[in-house]
């Protein structure tokens, strides 16, 4: 078994059971030494030939980039001319449509004003066809109110009327049953000393005074209906003079509000004419304006297609300098990579040959390491060993001592359980004689 270099356990195989370190042996080591070295030089000559494709792919793929930046430069030139021409067609047109735009607006503002003069003579003639309709039914209105008024004044009268007739028989009712009652009661008390034929007289008079009662009692409702009807024909009377004056307010009225409308309409006339001529005003100094813009628009779009021109010039010219630029800058890109490439593949030889003469000095190490460990492992082993047979002696003379005990602690256990045993039978003869006793 060896020894593990990691974490100092002995262990078997070719990596340690406790720490999966790899365990290296004589033979092992040289042939992954070997196996290294082989694996470093494949690198190195991938990492030589990767070198060079990365070279040559670069330099064409700035050579790609150079050919897209000068296609790219004519497509902005030409893509600059059409814009110049572009915008210098969509400058006539916009001074165009104003033209026709300006042209358009005068012919619509005459015909506005003709309309708003229409219009306001259309609603002139509404509003008095209004005025009219409103006062014919205020008047309609007047009536029916004075009608009505009429009609309630009549119920009023009506009611006044049957309520004082009412009244009156009501009265006339209560002060017969209270005569009556009086009559009654003064009979009851007379009876007894009365004769029959003053008793009749009696009668004939109460009879009379009730008569006359009932009679005053009838005038007096007919007095106060008679004032209640006189009141309200007054009334009515009140009402028809107050729908007469209404009527007149309500004419007077419509006269002032149909002469307000007609300076109002002759009002709107003015206004349309001064708005009118304003709008034409307003339409020639429009005019002006646009063909001054579209005079400024024809010379700015001159200035624009030659500033266009100026700047795709400018462009392409740049453009020409920027392409020689990354030529000379691809060449310098190649020739740097070739350097670049060389070097490193100097370097990497170098470097493979530090590695083979590193690899020579960790095999000799490696193997002066593996004769050391197996020296150490097999002094370990022994010293293993012999602590071995210790700890068996040792464990051997532990069982016996523990079964030496053991077999004590058996003997105690049997003499106290036999000990017990003499104690409960002394105890239960000692029960028997109390019990018998």
């Amino acid at each position: 078994m060896a020894r593990c270099p990691n974490c100092g356990q002995k262990t078997s195989g070719d990596y340690c059971q406790f720490c999966n370190y790899p365990i290296l042996r004589p033979g092992a080591a040289r042939r992954q030494r070997a196996m290294e070295a082989r694996i470093a030089r494949e690198a190195e000559k991938q990492a030589k030939k990767a070198a060079e494709m990365a070279a040559r792919e670069k330099a064409r793929q700035e050579a790609e980039e150079i050919k897209r930046a000068r296609e790219a430069e004519k497509r902005a030139q030409k893509e600059a001319e059409i814009a110049a021409r572009e915008k210098a067609k969509q400058e006539a047109e916009e001074a165009k449509r104003a033209r026709e735009a300006e042209a358009k607006a005068r012919i619509e503002a005459g015909i506005a004003a003709r309309d708003k003069e229409r219009q306001e003579v259309e609603e002139a003639k509404i509003a008095k066809e209004a005025e009219e309709k409103a006062k014919e039914e205020a008047e309609i209105a007047a009536r029916e109110k004075a009608i009505q008024e009429v009609e309630e004044v009549k119920r009023t009268r009506e009611a006044a009327e049957k309520e004082a007739r009412e009244k009156a028989e009501r009265e006339a009712e209560e002060i017969a049953r209270e005569a009556a009652e009086k009559e009654v009661r003064e009979k009851a008390e007379k009876e007894a000393e009365v004769t029959p034929l003053e008793k009749a007289k009696q009668e004939v008079e109460e009879a009379k005074r009730a008569k006359e009662a009932e009679r005053k009692a009838q005038k007096e409702g007919e007095v106060e209906a008679r004032r209640k009807a006189k009141q309200e024909a007054e009334e009515a009377k009140r009402a028809e003079e107050a729908e007469k004056k209404a009527k007149k307010a309500a004419e007077i009225e419509a006269r002032k509000q149909a002469k307000q409308e007609a300076k109002e309409a002759e009002r709107a006339k003015v206004a349309e004419k001064k708005a009118q001529k304003a709008a034409e005003v307003a339409a020639r100094k429009q005019a002006k304006r646009d063909a001054i813009e579209a005079r400024k628009a024809r010379v700015a779009e001159k200035k624009a297609k030659k500033a266009a021109e100026i700047e795709a010039r400018r462009k392409a010219k740049q453009e020409e300098e920027e392409a020689k630029r990354a030529e000379e800058a691809e060449k310098k890109a190649q020739k740097a990579a070739e350097v670049e490439a060389r070097r490193k593949v100097k370097q990497e030889a170098e470097e493979a040959k530090r590695a083979e003469e590193a690899e020579k000095k960790a095999k000799k190490a490696a193997e002066v390491e593996a004769r050391k460990q197996a020296k150490r492992d097999a002094i370990e082993a022994k010293r293993a060993e012999e602590a071995e047979k210790k700890a068996k002696k040792a464990a051997e003379v532990e069982a016996r001592r523990q079964a030496k005990q053991e077999a004590k602690e058996a003997e105690r256990a049997k003499v106290a359980e036999e000990q017990a045993q003499k104690e409960a039978e002394i105890a239960a003869r000692e029960r028997a004689e109390r019990e018998a006793k």
